[in-house]
């Protein structure tokens, strides 16, 4: 009975999510069967690619923004100490680093357990998102490249 209820807000909330992108005119993938959508967006200088699921188990609104770029072996380290400088700013979300892969991501999550979520919340997930990720994305960037050092990126945030 509970798991039907789950079910149920989770599809609630993903109603939601789709009405909220569509007053904002977003255009996005519906993933319907997975409650989730696909979308991107053009920061100042690189892509904004942004995916937004809703968790039955867990009772999540997950928002993941994968960076369109793999950070260089040579550059891991590095990377690593950016991230968590940058995580340690941040009041809303974090970035999630893969130190073997090179991948990141930016990742934000809200509980809708016994909550009806309004698509007031989901702008704010993807203004947020949005903000985040192009303010670092050219400097995790640049940093990949060996085009600004580790000491320079600190110094930028």
């Amino acid at each position: 009975m509970a798991e039907q209820e789950n079910l149920k807000l989770s599809k609630t909330t993903f109603d939601t999510l789709c009405k909220a992108m569509e007053h904002d005119n977003w255009h996005f993938i519906k993933h319907e069967e997975e409650l989730k959508i696909e979308c991107s967006a053009q920061g100042e200088d690189l892509p904004i690619d942004i995916t937004i699921f809703v968790d039955p188990e867990r009772m999540l609104i997950i928002l993941m923004s994968r960076l369109p770029f793999i950070i260089s072996e040579k550059a891991r380290v590095d990377a690593a100490v950016a991230v968590s400088a940058v995580n340690n700013s941040l009041a809303h979300g974090s970035f999630d680093y893969d130190i073997k892969t090179g991948r990141l991501f930016f990742r934000m999550s809200n509980s809708f357990r016994e909550s009806l979520i309004g698509e007031d919340l989901f702008m704010y997930m993807t203004t947020v998102a949005g903000v985040i990720v192009d303010r670092y994305n050219d400097k995790f960037f640049m940093l990949s490249k060996g085009i600004m050092s580790i000491e320079q990126f600190i110094d930028s945030i």
